[in-house]
Order: structure tokens, then C-alpha cells, then sequence
């Protein structure tokens, strides 16, 4: 049986741990409310950016344009957002099964992937996939400019080279904070209904373009839209990680308190169990010396 003194040594170090949980726990809370909002910042820019490309559509075809076109897929490019740390459930491991699933339902298409996260890099390097760029470090409260070079790869394999003939992202979409939800979406080549007016959306007044040239206008939003979406993605992901962690901080703080329980349950029992025996020592003792 365990000494008291080991049991205390123990009671000690999970209430040191209960407390790095739970100041953990109130982190990932605030970090979880400031990338909601971050999200929702960002939508204005994004609307306006789509409002222009709806537009943009009324005077011209989108079809010639590269990122509009629909070609026989051998290739796919995945960017894959994760987390750089760990301790936040099941979230990554949620959505590498989904990307293994999605690979495994096309066995013909050759897959290549833009890793946004250090978890999602270490998962492409696991399963032998081929990895052409990889971000990490990326802040909640970071600017669009440092997920840049990871659209620039994807611009420059589906535009440029042409070696992708499908782009898709993966991520995590907050539901709430006791639920998150792995996602797959194409964004390339982009689908025309989604450069259709939003419901409620204003198209009134008519706007002046310089230059005049609808093809140099496109080459220049939809590199901006492209960039946007992904970026609204990586904070959705931030999102989600933030209160994935606060749940399981908070699970974790749970439990520190039932073993803390548990350990001061056993202590007490055998603190009296160890004073019942020298109480009856003693007794022995005195009733011993009274006989002799």
C-alpha cells in the first residue's frame, strides 16, 4: 500500500495540474470569442469582394477565365488547415479520417497537398503524400499576408502550370462550442452559382471600371477572392480549436478534481487506519506494563 507521504506528493501534483488545465480552459475561452469575431470581420471585405465579381458577370463570361475552367481531374490539390499544437480532442484526427475517406473514394486521382498547420504536415508525411508547401505559425490575430504563400502555390499549380485540375481546402467548421465539424469544400475551379447575388444583396447603380478591360479586372479580384475564402477558413479553424481545447481543458480539470478526491479519500482512510494502530500499540503496551 502507498505511503502518506506519497499520497500527499500526488495530491499535490494533480492540484498543480488542475490549476494549469483551468487557466488553460480560460485562454482558450477568450482566444475561442476573439476569432468568432475575427470571422465575422472579415465578412464585409469578402461580400464586397463577391459583390464586384457578381457584377463583373453582367458584363462579361467567366467562362475563359482559368479559374472558372472544368478539365478532366488527374491531379488534386488539398490544402489542409490544422492546428500547430495539440491538446484539443479529436478535432485533427476528425479530419484526417475525412481526408483518407475522400482520397480513398478516387484510387485514380493523384492527390498533392499545401499544409496549413504543423499537425497537417506531419499527417502528409505519414501517409507518403506529396507535401509542395506548408505554412506553420500562423496567429489568430495574424494578417492575411501570412497565409500568402500557401495560395501562391495553389494559384501558381491550378493557374499557371496547370498541374492541378482541382482545388480542395479542409478544415474545421465551428458548430458551437460543444461541437465542431470536419469540412471539405472545392474551391477550384470556382462554381458559377457562387458568384450568384447573395439573398437581400443590393445591385443598384452601376460602377465604373479602370481599366475597362474585364479580363485585368478578374486576374486581379480573384486571386483577392481566393485568398479570402482561405483565410476565412483558417480562422473558422482557429474557432474551432480554441473550444475544442477549452473542452478539454475543462474535462481535464474534472477529472483532476474526482482523482483529488479520490487520493484525499484513500489518505484519510489510511491516516486513521495508521492511528488506530498506534493507538493500539500503546494500549498493548500500557495494559503489558500494568501485568508486569
Amino acid at each position: 500500500m502507498a505511503s502518506l507521504r506519497s499520497i500527499r506528493t500526488r495530491i499535490k501534483s494533480v492540484k498543480n495540474t488542475r490549476q494549469i488545465t483551468k487557466a488553460m480552459e480560460m485562454v482558450a475561452s477568450a482566444k475561442m470569442r476573439r476569432a468568432q469575431q475575427r470571422v465575422l470581420d472579415t465578412r464585409p471585405y469578402a461580400d464586397r469582394i463577391h459583390e464586384i465579381l457578381v457584377r463583373m458577370g453582367t458584363r462579361s463570361s467567366f467562362s475563359t477565365h482559368p479559374y472558372f475552367q472544368i478539365k478532366p481531374v488527374k491531379k488534386v490539390g488539398i490544402v489542409l488547415v490544422s492546428t500547430d499544437r495539440g491538446l484539443c480532442g479529436p478535432i485533427n484526427s476528425n479530419l484526417f479520417r475525412t481526408i483518407l475517406k475522400f482520397m480513398g473514394e478516387r484510387p485514380e486521382v493523384e492527390f498533392e497537398f499545401v499544409t496549413i498547420g504543423k499537425k497537417g504536415r506531419d499527417f502528409v508525411r505519414r501517409s507518403g503524400r506529396k507535401l509542395v508547401g506548408v505554412v506553420e505559425g500562423v496567429k489568430d490575430r495574424g494578417p492575411i499576408t501570412e497565409i500568402l504563400p500557401a495560395t501562391q502555390v495553389v494559384i501558381e499549380e491550378f493557374a499557371d502550370k496547370g498541374e492541378w485540375q482541382e482545388v480542395w481546402i479542409f478544415y474545421t467548421q465551428f458548430v458551437s462550442i460543444m461541437s465542431q465539424k470536419p469540412m471539405m469544400e472545392r474551391i477550384l475551379p470556382i462554381k458559377p452559382e457562387h458568384l450568384q447575388p447573395k439573398e437581400g444583396a443590393d445591385l443598384t447603380g452601376e460602377y465604373l471600371y479602370e481599366p475597362d478591360d474585364s479580363r485585368e479586372i478578374l486576374d486581379v479580384l480573384l486571386p483577392r477572392y481566393f485568398e479570402t475564402i482561405i483565410f476565412q477558413r483558417v480562422l473558422e479553424n482557429f474557432a474551432s480549436e480554441y473550444s475544442a481545447r477549452m473542452v478539454a481543458m475543462k474535462n481535464a480539470t474534472t477529472n483532476a478534481k474526482e482523482v483529488i478526491y479520490g487520493l484525499t479519500l484513500t489518505y484519510n482512510k489510511l491516516r486513521q487506519a495508521n492511528i488506530t494502530k498506534e493507538i493500539s500499540e500503546i494500549s498493548s503496551g500500557a495494559e503489558a506494563i500494568q501485568q508486569g
